[in-house]
């Protein structure tokens, strides 16, 4: 488990998805979870039909 730590910056408005900067650093970093507010989440990796980055935040239970 590689944990990235982010802040609001980093997170889109609706809180759900990193924006393209941070899933960039978190697709290349080879990271799998994020904290953040102190709270370690899993994080979903996906590509768009361009190659970028893609990283859905998931609640751990």
């Amino acid at each position: 488990m590689k944990i990235m730590q982010v802040g609001w910056v980093d997170v889109c408005a609706y809180g759900d998805w990193l924006n393209p900067e941070a899933a960039l650093k978190f697709a290349s970093g080879g990271y799998t979870h994020i904290e953040f507010q102190g709270e370690i989440i899993k994080c979903e990796l996906s590509y768009a039909d361009d190659n970028t980055p893609l990283v859905g935040l998931g609640r751990e239970s």
